[in-house]
């Protein structure tokens, strides 16, 4: 009777007054505001500068107090006893402060940074930055930015990296799935909310570990007579109760959704904070990362995460049988958790011993064992439902093996494709059309990241309408020619795009060309307004009579030269659109880009035209988006120069269309492929992973670049997925499948012509693939043929027998179909068009490509055709020249490719040396830095290339093209006479003037 008499007096008082003991916290003092973020010191007495400092960072929806919930539980309290400087960071309650609900993730991403100068003012020493849960998050994020500046070590909590596993029993490949199908409904609900109430993230993390809530509301009840065992967890009933919790703002709300649950970029690199890309794999301070063995909000395996996500960390785990709430508060806690917190400070600092109960991390964690064996197949359920919808429909490359790949498949790529199929001449479809949709659709999602700033699809659009704008203010039309002559910046991609927008052409120059070449190539193409950067515009200036208008580098006033015209000047605030204007108009058929290309790179060198119309940016674009199976989470880069074709026409349009982010950088191949240090290299994997790009596109050597690169840096740290491309030999195939585990997708894209071909499955290493859907026909005209010059003369001779096709392995010259008006086209433009090669009426553009066929109908590039050894050359007389009658022909190319198979050999090209009118092959090399020059002659002699070449010389630089290929430029330089430190191996002795002894090498490099 007395025990229940007890409970009903304690049960009126909790009634009555809320609590049954008034608070008892530590004291603090606040040393520091910002408008996000007050700084708490605790350990009132003792100076803070003598011992190691700890910053406590909460999670979003938790109070400050997390860290002081009562006398018996006070983290703050643990460790001033334990000689640490506690200082506490509070965000508030973001409902009672102002503004306080328009919160993102940013602003508290930003003001843990400022509480860590903040300390290390007050202090004078190094930070150790700890938070629980989200705030660990924060604190991983802040010293992503911070690149660890200031940082002593991080300590986190129960905070999750790979959020894609920590929703228990699904496997994180369904989970990446169902957020990515749910996603875009999910921001829409999203949007109209300003924010999760404080009751709502109470009641919410109840409902996480109800089975928690329960035993602690039976224990209070068992209790309740019992005032003093009351007293005691009286603070923490409270806590939990709803004191402890504050609103969830809504902007913060949708970034964490869209950035790390749906994107997962915790784990993969790319977040946005201030505008600046950054990734987890920037950290190199010491972690210590505490997990819960039943913690139901951030598994085991979301926290061990922290291993792949930064490589270049030490880290150590320390396990406890808790709860999420139980690692910071409770008896648990006060024992372990922060005398271990303490005792890492120490040793970190130098102040003390290892704690002993510490885990060294290794490269691979394990799985929780209690999960193997119930896991939900979810994705099972997606393959069922897109087997029985897209019956009929085969996802590029046969690769929706997986089951959330079959799910992607349905909402991604079958739209893609069937779009592809059906794209006709009149359809409207522009890269300013596909800006302006995104724009409209997902405003603040990034677009594209430059220098590491992040812009977003309305950003990037207002500035290409505000060009567009300008450019009608200066006379620009559409169907008029406007030379555009920059630099790889982002104002040349806006200058694109605006043209785009109006429906004018954009001539498109080389930055690396002459201005008078580039004067010349403008007038010859008929440019009616010409556009430059300020670097190049006062030297444009003097090769012409025309005005040149001026964009990029705007901001300060400045003083342009006479002929130039400012448009950064121009107030797009005050241009209207005309009556009856309607932008992003343009269709399928009509023109987009010239671009003056130089055969052989030579800056004064004349630059010969080529049309891209918009279909051909969207056959590219949507084609490339489809064969490299782009996502919303994607993250596609170029590092090619922003006018290099692969760039302009393939990875722009493929983000664009793929409704993906774009990460842009430069790389030369100069710098890449210095003999003096692999800086470049480092540093273009270092963007990668801030990027998260998971898809890089290259050209030629590019990535062979990239392997420069030391192999420990990347260690589990590349996001890279698929890397595509054209010009990747099979060696480089292969390292980085083996070192990167990523994907490879060789293409084939001719650059005016209707036709892409991609190796979208890779299962065959070297291999260009097949045609996308709506490419125009292609066939495989047999050499033979190609030499006695079937179809120039065609129409003319009707007796004259029909070309044939290839047969399969056979190499032939490869056609691309043309339709009449494409005829007229290239005509018009003095292309070569072949008539009744096949057939009488069909008509046909040679590529100057060889290609062969295999019996799986796949295509594998060979050559072009000037680059084909032992093959009769047509002779001025319509003849045939001399050459060995049972010669298998071969390729420069594929000696190359055998050359570049020697593990010492770092770039390789094969040449013809016509000198003294003997016809003799040679070929140069590079080896990496340390490989033995002797050792590589003892191997070369010993190879079968050794019978096609007659000498090799072994170089210090090999010149090479904008888009990393080691070719015709180099050629010219290239002899069999060595320079000063150089070697030349000779192979075969000097033959008189006369064919060449070639016994052809194979063509397959598989």
């Amino acid at each position: 009777m007395d025990r229940a008499r007890a409970g009903v007096r304690n049960a009126l008082e909790i009634l009555r007054l809320g609590q049954l003991a008034p608070e008892a916290r530590e004291p603090f003092e606040r040393v520091g505001e910002e408008q996000h973020g007050r700084l708490r010191r605790y350990g009132l007495a003792s100076d803070p500068g003598d011992r190691p400092a700890v910053l406590l960072v909460p999670p979003l929806m938790v109070t400050a107090d997390i860290y002081d919930v009562s006398a018996d539980s006070s983290a703050v309290a643990t460790l001033a006893a334990a000689g640490v400087a506690p200082f506490v960071l509070d965000f508030g309650a973001p409902e009672r402060e102002k503004g306080g609900m328009r919160r993102t993730l940013d602003d508290h991403v930003l003001a843990v940074s400022w509480a860590i100068d903040r300390v290390r003012e007050r202090t004078g020493r190094q930070v150790h930055l700890a938070g629980y849960s989200q705030g660990g998050m924060f604190c991983y994020q802040a010293a992503a930015m911070r690149r660890s500046e200031g940082l002593a070590s991080i300590i986190t909590f129960g905070s999750p990296v790979d959020l894609h596993r920590s929703v228990p029993l699904v496997r994180s490949e369904a989970i990446g799935a169902l957020t990515r199908a749910i996603g875009p409904s999910l921001s829409r609900v999203l949007d109209r909310i300003e924010g999760l109430p404080a009751e709502l993230t109470s009641t919410g993390f109840k409902l996480i570990t109800p089975r928690k809530e329960i035993e602690q509301r039976i224990d209070f009840l068992r209790k309740l007579h019992d005032r003093g065992a009351l007293e005691r967890r009286e603070a923490r009933r409270r806590f939990l109760g709803g004191e402890g919790f504050v609103a969830w703002p809504g902007p913060a709300l949708r970034e964490f959704v869209e950035q790390f649950v749906v994107h997962n970029r915790m784990l993969s690199g790319g977040f946005v904070v201030g505008g600046r890309t950054a990734t987890l794999g920037d950290v190199t301070c010491p972690v210590l990362a505490f997990l819960g063995t039943t913690d139901e909000l951030a598994r085991p395996a979301a926290v061990r995460g922290i291993t792949r996500a930064a490589p270049h960390a030490e880290v150590h785990f320390l396990e406890l049988r808790a709860g999420h709430f139980g690692l910071v508060v409770g008896s648990r806690a006060n024992r372990e958790t922060w005398p271990t917190v303490a005792a890492w400070a120490k040793w970190k600092d130098g102040e003390g011993s290892r704690p002993a109960a510490l885990v060294p991390a290794t490269s691979s964690e394990p799985e929780e064992a209690a999960f193997a064996d119930v896991e939900i197949e979810a994705g099972l359920l997606f393959e069922t439902v897109a087997a029985a919808a897209s019956r009929g429909w085969r996802r590029l490359g046969d690769v929706a093996a997986s089951a959330s790949d079959a799910g992607l498949a349905m909402r991604y790529q079958v739209p893609r494709l069937r779009r592809l199929a059906t794209l006709a001449p009149g359809d409207r479809v522009s890269p300013a059309r596909a800006l302006a949709r995104r724009a409209r659709e997902a405003p603040s999602s990034t677009f594209f990241v430059w220098a590491g700033r992040a812009f977003s699809n309305a950003d990037a659009d207002r500035r290409v309408d505000a060009v567009a704008r300008g450019l009608w203010a200066c006379g620009v039309r559409p169907g008029a020619r406007v030379g555009v002559w920059m630099g790889s910046r982002p104002s040349f991609l806006t200058a694109v795009t605006a043209l785009s927008r109006l429906g004018a052409v954009a001539i498109v120059a080389p930055p690396r060309s002459g201005a008078a070449a580039v004067a010349a190539a403008f007038r010859e193409v008929g440019a009616t307004r010409w556009l430059a950067d300020p670097q190049r515009a006062p030297t444009l200036a003097e090769e012409t009579d025309e005005e040149v208008l001026v964009l990029g580098g705007g901001g300060a006033p400045r003083a342009l030269g006479a002929g130039l015209r400012d448009m950064e000047r121009i107030d797009p605030a005050t241009l209207t659109w005309p009556a009856g204007f309607a932008p992003d108009a343009a269709r399928a058929r009509d023109p987009l880009l010239i671009l003056l290309r130089s055969p052989n790179g030579a800056s004064d060198e004349r630059l010969a035209p080529t049309l891209i119309s918009n279909h051909r940016w969207a056959l590219g674009a949507i084609g490339a988006a489809g064969a490299c199976t782009l996502r919303p989470e994607d993250t596609v880069a170029s590092f090619l120069p922003l006018h290099h074709p692969t760039t302009l026409l393939v990875a722009v349009g493929a983000a664009l269309m793929g409704g993906c982010r774009l990460a842009l950088g430069i790389l030369t191949p100069e710098a890449l492929f210095s003999p003096d240090d692999d800086r470049a290299a480092r540093e273009a994997m270092a963007e990668i992973r801030r990027a998260g790009a998971t898809v890089v596109f290259y050209a030629g050597e590019l990535v062979r670049g990239l392997l420069r690169a030391p192999e420990a840096e990347d260690a589990r740290a590349v996001p890279v997925r698929l890397f595509a491309g054209s010009g990747m030999r099979r060696a480089t195939w292969l390292e980085v499948e083996r070192r990167w585990s990523a994907g490879v997708m060789e293409f084939y894209a001719a650059t005016s012509l209707r036709l892409i071909i991609a190796n979208a499955s890779g299962e065959k290493r070297g291999a260009i693939g097949r045609p996308l859907p709506g490419c125009a026909p292609i066939a495989v005209m047999k050499l033979s043929d190609v030499a006695a010059g079937v179809g120039t003369a065609r129409a003319a001779d009707p007796a004259r027998p029909l070309a044939v096709r290839a047969g399969h392995e056979e190499p032939g010259l490869l056609l691309v179909g043309l339709d009449a008006e494409e005829e007229a086209a290239r005509r018009a433009s003095g292309l070569a068009v072949l008539l009744d090669v096949f057939a009488l009426g069909d008509r046909w553009a040679p590529t100057n490509d060889v290609v062969r066929v295999d019996r799986d109908g796949d295509l594998w590039f060979v050559d072009v055709l000037a680059g084909l050894l032992g093959v009769p050359d047509r002779a001025a007389d319509g003849g045939h020249s001399a050459g060995p009658a049972d010669a298998r022909p071969g390729g420069l190319r594929v000696i190359e490719s055998l050359l570049l198979e020697d593990p010492a050999v770092e770039l390789a090209v094969a040449f013809r040396d016509e000198r003294g009118g003997g016809l003799r092959l040679g070929a140069a090399v590079r080896l990496k830095n340390g490989a033995s020059p002797a050792s590589f002659e003892v191997r070369l002699r010993g190879s079968s290339v050794a019978l096609e070449l007659d000498y090799v010389r072994v170089a210090d630089v090999l010149p090479m093209s904008e888009g990393f290929r080691v070719g015709a430029p180099a050629l010219a330089a290239l002899s069999d006479t060595a320079r000063p430190g150089e070697r030349v191996i000779v192979l075969q002795a000097p033959a008189s003037p006369g064919p060449p002894r070639f016994s052809g090498a194979s063509f397959s490099e598989t």
